[in-house]
């Protein structure tokens, strides 16, 4: 066997034996780089779908970023104006729009970590940026670390965390807010215990406040 063969098997085994050490101890091996488009389970997401920007311009081919702190998480448009923007981002962050390299508009948005943020219908007119409801949807998960609700209505204030991002979110549970288990199952807000989990889905208001239009106990 010549040296070239030798090096290449000695190499083949070293490269078995490792893999076969972390695959014992339950570690997780990826191999490769990852792709761009979609996301994981671990991704924040904002999307929307503009449908008229004034002075007049096609919807179409619009570039969406969302900045944070300077890292920038983009989408194009398609002829539907539809873009969903994911990626490890929360925060007040900033929102903007280009056509090209001019900026057709620029706004603030509020994403907890974990949320899925639906802006809905996004409308831009001689620079001001609208969304249409006003308030957008969102859906987050957290922690309860305070309970406030009487029977069915009432407060919570629910920990969005995801790794060293956190947001301590105002939940405001009313009438006509479904509490309910995984199952489907009602239970009373009041009920809900500090340190259990809950999947929140609502109006996203000013002051990191949620509207709550369901939670579901996890």
């Amino acid at each position: 066997m010549n040296p070239e063969n030798k090096k290449f098997l000695l190499r083949m085994i070293i490269s078995i034996f490792f893999i076969s050490i972390f695959t014992v101890g339950g570690c997780d091996i990826e191999f490769g780089g990852g792709g761009g488009g979609g996301g994981n389970n671990d991704d924040e997401i904002v999307e929307g779908t503009i449908i008229d920007i004034i002075p007049e311009t096609s919807i179409e081919g619009i570039t969406v970023e969302v900045d944070d702190n300077g890292i920038i998480f983009s989408d194009i448009t398609g002829n539907s104006g539809f873009f969903q923007i994911t990626g490890r981002f929360s925060g007040n962050l900033f929102l903007e729009f280009f056509d090209g390299t001019l900026s057709l508009g620029l706004t603030q948005i509020t994403v907890f970590p974990t949320a899925s943020l639906d802006l809905g219908n996004v409308i831009i007119e001689n620079g001001n940026v609208n969304f249409d409801p006003t308030n957008p949807d969102v859906t987050f998960l957290g922690d309860i670390i305070q309970n406030n609700c009487s029977g069915n209505t009432g407060t919570l204030i629910v920990e969005a965390k995801q790794g060293s991002d956190e947001a301590d979110v105002l939940v405001q549970v009313t009438a006509s807010t479904d509490v309910e288990r995984t199952n489907g199952d009602e239970i009373l807000c009041e009920n809900l215990l500090v340190g259990q989990t809950v999947e929140t889905r609502g109006d996203l208001l000013a002051g990191d406040t949620v509207d709550a239009i369901r939670v579901e106990l996890q």
